[in-house]
């Protein structure tokens, strides 16, 4: 795991932000597949993730339009309702502009 590579700002970012259930069959399939399928996403920027008992995803994305090309992807919305009905006890989801950015 690395720190994404992003461009200058402006960029956005999608923060998911999950608790799982104990029982999540066939997550970590899906989640493989999506990380494939994000990867050819138009306006994809890249992510980072960590999991505890809270799990957070961090994805970056060129516009909002790319965002909700995604969220409206096929195959990432049979994942998006396989998540809520089976895996997700809790989740939220936040969209922020992302206008700088520093670091080392």
């Amino acid at each position: 795991m690395s720190i994404a590579l992003t461009p200058e700002p402006p960029y956005y970012a999608v923060i998911f932000t999950s608790i799982r259930k104990e029982d999540s069959t066939f997550y970590d399939e899906t989640a493989a597949k999506m990380e494939e399928l994000v990867l050819k996403q138009p306006g994809y920027l890249g992510h980072e993730h960590a999991r505890e008992d809270i799990g957070i995803t961090v994805s970056y994305w060129a516009s909002l339009q790319a965002i909700k090309d995604w969220k409206d992807q096929t195959d990432h919305q049979m994942a998006q309702n396989k998540g809520k009905s089976d895996w997700y006890r809790h989740y939220k989801i936040r969209i922020c502009k992302v206008e700088k950015e520093y670091g080392m």
